[in-house]
This record gives structure tokens, C-alpha cells and sequence, in this order.
């Protein structure tokens, strides 16, 4: 209920506006103007017109409001003051003319009595919630926070309600950077309310982001646990953790939270999916691993087992890279690249555990990819993803997939005719993605290209509604920016390029390789040299012919030091050889350093800069 002097404020405020055009026509007319003096900033003029109209009228709240306002403007603090103090006189219990009074005073580098008016205004109503919100905002306008915080700790006191105005001085106190007070007034809303977790994360996030506020909160949440070990502030603690990506903290907490909840697993496998977006595979795979052997639900069971070996697969990725060039030869993987055998071994287990269903679809899909992109084994890759066309025709969006990576894996074998069946199959499918069917179209551009057919390539491409979102959206637009340079300029380089990169897509490296070289002898002039430069390079490292391929690298640095954009790429990839191959520390030091002095806006700086740390045995 609003109290008796603050309803007749209100009531001047929304009933006196329509007062005015109760008015001559004189008068509205005149008001019209000053409001146009007012909206272009003519401030003198504006006070001027307001003073004329409020002497024909000083009952008019509009017009002493504007008056006021036009005298703040002016920053003549005194008449505002002398105005807003002969309106008291009236009617001294107006709440929010004292708000304002006070404003004033403050304004005019009068303390002491800004405080006095404010507090003038509180003592008419002491217990009213109402009135120290009205005071709190024209403190708040006038950037007094700790003066506020104050008015609202002494309200709860005041009205017997220690809750009140708790997200108002959260929210205050975050802005002063009281973090550790501003996240007790948040636990302190939770409290109320358990089921506003998101809301009060929501808000927290203002400040968690920074390591000093996250510190200070986690530090009251471990705090308030040790007497409430509710599962609310379990999981705000679970939250902040994972804010700070503290991942192997935050899996410990949603232990506590499953076994608090009775979930079965469910609770951390939540917490292992979140972990695997996040690319902590580490702890993701524990998750998951602890999820299946709790054990989880029938149900989640298949979910949780396919998350665990897609995270062993995405943790073969990392230490095969991390182990060397990240490259391969043409030799097969079954035997030189064991680091797979787990992730494989899992997703077969699947299979066999849930034949012809999605999951076994899905597994012999992740398998085939192993098979084709890390093993090179053409003929298991193939065999693997036609399998989920067998084990699940009806999974559409899948089988889409797979036709493309089949088509990428026939065009590894050299044989267009079968990859150009397979892109089609997808182009001409209604159920098809766009995104697929942009990807199609650039899969037949690269046959084009391949054979030859540089003016097909180039329409095919620039049909493509290309989004940029895709995964292969970026090499269409560099093949069709490559194709449109050099087709102008060195067509008949072009075409034995294209020769030389099918070669080199098939891992025929020992003709790849004299043929780029033919490329660059023959057309010295031709703008792709320096492409065809780098991947001679590329192909050297990967028949492990690692002098050649530095001296590749170390001439494309010299002869293209102002026209090539791959001198940062050329430049890091002589450091990981000397770091991954030739094991001399020194040498890929200094060609990590180049990277940093003489490309500092590559998107290489970041890594060589780690690698750099790694060599010197550095603390990350």
C-alpha cells in the first residue's frame, strides 16, 4: 500500500500533466517552443520560457520541473535550490522534491546539507521501504556507491527485513568491486529463492570473468558450504570453477553433486559433455569413464560410451600432433601409428554392444574417418563407412556425410569418376543440408580443378552460397582467389599444378614432388611459385627428407620475402622440424623467434611463442 504523503506525490505527477492543456492556446503553444528550446539544447532560452510559464502558473508541476531541470542544466545549483525549497514550503513531505533538493546541494559541493535533506526526507517515513529507494537512486545518480550500500544496510535495519534491496546492493557492490560482498548479498537471494541459480549466475557473470572476482567468490561459496552444503551452492561453486576453467576442481564438485541428487551418473556425465565442448579431454574421459562405471542409466549408457571414445579419439589427435610434424607419410598407420588403437578398439566395442543402431552407425563413421585421415588405409576407410549405410540407411544426415567423406576418400585413391558419383549423390538430394550441399559442389570444384577444367572450377565455386561458418568454407574461397590469379597469368602452370596437387593428395609423393619442382623451373615468373615452393616443402617433411625440406622453406623466405602471405606458415614449420625431428632446440628457438619479430600478426605468434616457453623449459 502506498503511504498517504507519497500517493499525493504521485498524484501531482500524473495528474498535473494534462493541467497544462487544460490551458489557453496561447500557453500550449508557448510550452511547445520551450520544449523545442529544451530537445536542441538551448538551455538559456529554455529557462527563460519555463520561468515566464510557470509565473502565469506555479501550481503547474511541468513547468517547475522543467525550470529545475533547465537550472541543473545551467548548473545554476543556487536557483535550483531557492526553487525546489519554495516548493517544500507547501508541502514538506514530498519525498522526492527533498530527493531532489538534496541532489542539488550535492551538486553545488554541499555535502552536509545534501546528507541532511536526504536524511529529512527518510525520518517522514522511516519504515518505508519506498522512500529509501527513491533516496538510493538520487544517490546512485550522483555516483555516491558506498554511500548507498550504506542507506541500504541501514533500511534493512530500519524496516526489519534483512533481504531487502539484496540484488540492488549485489549489484552495487560489484560495480565498487566489493566482489566478496557482492557475492554473499547473491547467496544471500539464493537463499530465498533456490530455484534462481541461473538468474544469480547470470548476474555474477559481470564479474567472475575477472580472476580477482572469481577468486573472491569462490571463496565465500567454500565458506557458506562448510555450515550449508546445499546442492544449490554446490552447483554455483561447480559453475565458478568451470568459469575459471578448472575443470579437474569443478569435476569433483559434480561428484558430490550425483551422489547429493542421487543421479546415477547422470550429473557427471552432464559434466563430461561439457568438459569435451570445452576441450578438456583429459577429465571429459574421466567423466565419462566414471559415468559408465557407476553405472549410469540404461538409457545414457550408449551416450555416455560413444562420448568416452570420441574423447579417446580427440586425445590420440593431441598426442599424435604433439609427437612430431603434424603430417603423414604414406606408411600405413596400423602399424606406425598405434595411438589410435584405443579410441578404434572402444568404438568397435560399441558396435558390437549395439548393432544396427544409431550408435554403431555413428562409431563406424568416427572409425572409417581414423582409417582415411590418420591411418591412410583407403580400403578400410571405405569398407568402414559403407557400413553405415548398411547398419543404418535410414539416419539420413549421416549417411550424407559419408558419402562425402567417401567421395574426399575415392579422390584419395585417384579415382575421380567414383568421388564425383558420390558428391553428386549428395547435391541431388532433397533431404540434404545446405551446408552439404555447398561442400559437394566445392568437392567436384577440386576435380575440376584436378583434371584440369580451371573455368569449371571456377564457375562451380562461385555458385556456392558459401557459409562461412563451414569447415571448408575457408579453402573454397582460397581455391577460388588462387584459380582467378593465376588462371589470367600462368594458365599452363596452373594446370601442371593442379597435376602435382593430385598427386599430392593421393600421398604420391616421390612424383608429387619432381613435378612441383618442374612447375617452379619452368614458370619462374608465374605468381604461384611460391605456393608450389611450399608444397614441395610440405611433401619433403612428409617423406621425412627434412634438409631438403628446410632449404624449400629457408627459399621461400629468401626469393618471396615482400610478395608470399605464407612466410609465417613457412617460418613455423621449419621450427617444428628442427623441434619434432632434428630434436636442435636452438635452431627451432631461433626460427620460432623470426615468427614472433618478423610476422607479429600472424595467427602463428600465439603457438610459437608457447612452443618457445616449451624449449626453454620455461614456467607456462
Amino acid at each position: 500500500m502506498i503511504p498517504a504523503r507519497t500517493g499525493a506525490v504521485l498524484f501531482v505527477l500524473f495528474v498535473n500533466p494534462f493541467i497544462t492543456f487544460a490551458q489557453s492556446p496561447e500557453q500550449v503553444t508557448k510550452y511547445r517552443l520551450v520544449q523545442s528550446y529544451e530537445q536542441s539544447g538551448d538551455f538559456p532560452n529554455a529557462a527563460k520560457q519555463y520561468k515566464e510559464l510557470l509565473t502565469s502558473e506555479p501550481s503547474n508541476f511541468l513547468y517547475f520541473d522543467g525550470l529545475r531541470r533547465m537550472y541543473m542544466q545551467l548548473k545554476q545549483y543556487d536557483d535550483a535550490i531557492a526553487l525546489l525549497s519554495g516548493r517544500l514550503v507547501g508541502n514538506p513531505g514530498d519525498i522526492n522534491m527533498r530527493g531532489m533538493l538534496g541532489s542539488a546541494y550535492y551538486k553545488s559541493g554541499n555535502d552536509r546539507e545534501a546528507y541532511a535533506e536526504w536524511d529529512r526526507a527518510i525520518a517522514f517515513e522511516p519504515s518505508n521501504p519506498n522512500v529509501y529507494r527513491a533516496i538510493a537512486n538520487i544517490m546512485l545518480e550522483n555516483r555516491l556507491l558506498d554511500k548507498t550500500a550504506e542507506l541500504y544496510r541501514k533500511a534493512r535495519i530500519a524496516c526489519n527485513d534483512l533481504n531487502l534491496f539484496t540484488i540492488d546492493l549485489a549489484q552495487l557492490l560489484a560495480i565498487s568491486m566489493d566482489y566478496e560482498g557482492s557475492t554473499q548479498e547473491y547467496l544471500r537471494w539464493l537463499q530465498q529463492n533456490p530455484t534462481q541459480l541461473t538468474f544469480v549466475q547470470s548476474r555474477m557473470a559481470s564479474f567472475t570473468g575477472k580472476e580477482e572476482g572469481r577468486a573472491a567468490a569462490l571463496q565465500v561459496v567454500r565458506n557458506e558450504l562448510k555450515s550449508n552444503g546445499s546442492q544449490r551452492l554446490q552447483e554455483l561453486l561447480a559453475w565458478l570453477y568451470l568459469e575459471g576453467r578448472n575443470f579437474e576442481a569443478a569435476f569433483e564438485v559434480y561428484r558430490t553433486i550425483d551422489r547429493l541428487t542421487r543421479g546415477q551418473g547422470a550429473t557427471i556425465y552432464a559434466f563430461a559433455e561439457r568438459a569435451f565442448k570445452e576441450r578438456a579431454f583429459d577429465v571429459a574421459a574421466k567423466g565419462y569413464l566414471e559415468a559408465i562405471n557407476t553405472p549410469i542409466s540404461t538409457t545414457r549408457l550408449p551416450y555416455a560410451q560413444f562420448g568416452y571414445a570420441c574423447t579417446l579419439k580427440e586425445l590420440s589427435i593431441l598426442a599424435d600432433t604433439s609427437s612430431g610434424v603434424s603430417v603423414l607419410s604414406s606408411v600405413p598407420s596400423t602399424e606406425s601409428q598405434p595411438v589410435y588403437a584405443g579410441a578404434i578398439a572402444y568404438f568397435r566395442k560399441i558396435i558390437e554392444e549395439y548393432p544396427h543402431t544409431e550408435f554403431a552407425a555413428k562409431s563406424y563413421y568416427q572409425i572409417g574417418t581414423m582409417q582415411f585421415e590418420r591411418y591412410f588405409d583407403l580400403d578400410g576407410a571405405i569398407h568402414s563407412l559403407e557400413k553405415v549405410e548398411s547398419e543404418l540407411p535410414g539416419l539420413s544426415v549421416i549417411v550424407f556425410d559419408v558419402s562425402l567423406k567417401i567421395g574426399q576418400v575415392h579422390v584419395a585413391k585417384g579415382d575421380t569418376a567414383a568421388a564425383a558419383v558420390r558428391f553428386r549423390k549428395v547435391i541431388d538430394a532433397s533431404h540434404a543440408t545446405p551446408d552439404q550441399q555447398d561442400e559437394a559442389s566445392y568437392r567436384l570444384a577440386e576435380l575440376d580443378y584436378f583434371g584440369g577444367k580451371i573455368d569449371e572450377a571456377i564457375n562451380r565455386l562461385g555458385e556456392i552460397s558459401i557459409n562461412l561458418k563451414a569447415d571448408y568454407a575457408n579453402d573454397a574461397l582460397v581455391l577460388l582467389s588462387f584459380l582467378q590469379e593465376n588462371k589470367s597469368t600462368a594458365e599452363a602452370a596452373l594446370k601442371d599444378f593442379a597435376r602435382a596437387d593430385f598427386l599430392a593428395r593421393q600421398r604420391k609423393n616421390t612424383e608429387a614432388i619432381p613435378l612441383f619442382q618442374r612447375v617452379i623451373n619452368q614458370y619462374p615468373q608465374a605468381l604461384l611459385i611460391d605456393d608450389a615452393l611450399m608444397k614441395v616443402a610440405t611433401l619433403q617433411a612428409q617423406a621425412r627428407l627434412y634438409a631438403d625440406a628446410i632449404a624449400s622453406y629457408q627459399r621461400l623466405l629468401t626469393e618471396f620475402k615482400e610478395s608470399s602471405i605464407a612466410l609465417d606458415k613457412a617460418q613455423f614449420s621449419m621450427g617444428e622440424i628442427y623441434q619434432r625431428e632434428l630434436k636442435d632446440a636452438q635452431k627451432a628457438i631461433a626460427a620460432y623467434e623470426k615468427v614472433l619479430a618478423e610476422h607479429p600478426q600472424s595467427l602463428l605468434v600465439t603457438e610459437a611463442r608457447k612452443r618457445i616457453r616449451e624449449l626453454r623449459g620455461d614456467s607456462m
